[in-house]
Formats: C-alpha cells, structure tokens, sequence
C-alpha cells in the first residue's frame, strides 16, 4: 500500500532537520504516518505552490493509482496564483510557477494590484477542491484532506451563493486539527516553528499521532459523506 502526499510546504516538511528543498522530508506528518503504518511514502507536495498546481499533481496520480493507496492533501494559501510556464526550470523539473502576495517582481506586483480578488480566490480554490473529492470517490480512493487557509470557508467578506454552496459542499471532507489548521493547531499547543511559519518536529510528531485513527477509519470505510 502507497501513502501518497500531495500540496505545499507544509506537506513536504520544510525546515524539518533533513529537508533541503531538493528532498522532501521523512519527518513531516505523512511520512511518519505512512511508518506507522508500514506503507511506502510517495510525496508529490511542492514547497511554495497554489492550489491549482496541486489539483494537477493529484489528477496525475488518480489515473496512476493502484488498489489500497491513500491520498494525503493539504491545500494551499488561497491567494497563490499558479501558472503553467514550459520555459520554466525550476529544481522540481515542474514547468510550473506560482506568485504570491510577497514577491517583488512585475508579474505579481500587476496580478494583485489589477486583477486578484478574495472572492475569486474563494470561488476558484473550492472548484478545485470538489473536483478533487468527486474524483477521488469515483475512483474509490480513501483520502485525508487538510487546509491551511481559514479564509476559505470564511462567510462575512467577499461570499456568493455559489461560493456558500461550494463551501457546504467541501466542508464535510475536511480534516482539521480540533476544529483548527495545521498552523493554527501548532501554535495554540505552543509547539516550536521556523521562522517562516512551518511547524517543526515535535508538531509533526503530534500531528501523526492525531490522524492515526482518523487514517484507520478512512482507510476502512473511506469519506462517509
């Protein structure tokens, strides 16, 4: 059985002690998740990417799957932008690049000045989302699905009717950490982070021993909803 992991830094394990941004770790949650339970560790997570990239790694891999592969996904920021650039080389060998709010360059600079919205944000990041649980139930997938951004399911600012149906309708598929993120849940344990915000080891570690029973029952009985 393969536990595959899929999503961004959080996922990969940045800033654990043998991560170097050119392997992933062995220490994040999932993989030691996947030692628990005695399954080979496959981690398609890329650090510093948006929910689109991850929807794509996670299509390419349902087409792959095998019987008794369990799907890990934490979705992203919701402001990432991704965009496919075939000139693009980065370490990953993925032809993908994703802008974020803090970089300095044109591109992003005229993206959240002229065109980016918390709405569209909102709207497109939950399409993908229950694109990637219909497949994945019609493909008989067991899965673990995580968020590290609150404001997608938030409901006082930038909401439509479309936008409260995709959130009633993704809800339920969503793991959290006792009603919190994976970020959030770290910090009100008071467990130690890097400097840009990725929980270290003693915060994996509790994480595993939270989702081992939530792994056991998904992979029994698969999402109930």
């Amino acid at each position: 059985m393969n536990l595959k992991s899929f999503g961004c830094s959080f996922i990969y394990g940045c800033d654990l002690p043998d991560e170097d941004y050119s392997n992933h770790s062995q220490l994040s949650w999932p993989a030691l998740l996947a030692r628990a339970r005695g399954l080979d560790y496959q981690c398609f997570a890329k650090p510093g990417s948006g929910n689109l990239q991850i929807l794509h790694s996670i299509l390419n891999e349902i087409g792959h799957a095998v019987p008794d592969d369990f799907f890990v996904i934490g979705w992203s920021w919701i402001d990432r932008f991704d965009y496919y650039d075939p000139e693009n080389n980065n370490k990953f060998g993925t032809p993908w690049s994703t802008i974020v709010p803090s970089n300095d360059g044109s591109l992003s600079q005229t993206y959240y000045r002229e065109l980016h919205s918390e709405l569209s944000d909102k709207f497109t990041c939950l399409s993908y989302i229950q694109l990637a649980i219909l497949l994945l139930k019609q493909r008989r997938i067991p899965f673990i699905m995580t968020f590290i951004d609150e404001l997608l399911f938030d409901q006082q600012w930038h909401v439509t009717p479309a936008i409260l149906e995709l959130q009633k309708l993704v809800k339920p598929y969503m793991t959290q950490f006792e009603d919190r993120t994976f970020l959030e849940w770290s910090r009100a344990n008071k467990f130690l982070e890097s400097d840009t915000w990725h929980p270290l080891e003693a915060a994996h570690h509790a994480a595993k021993d939270y989702m081992l029973t939530i792994f056991d029952k998904q992979k029994t009985t698969g999402p109930t909803q």
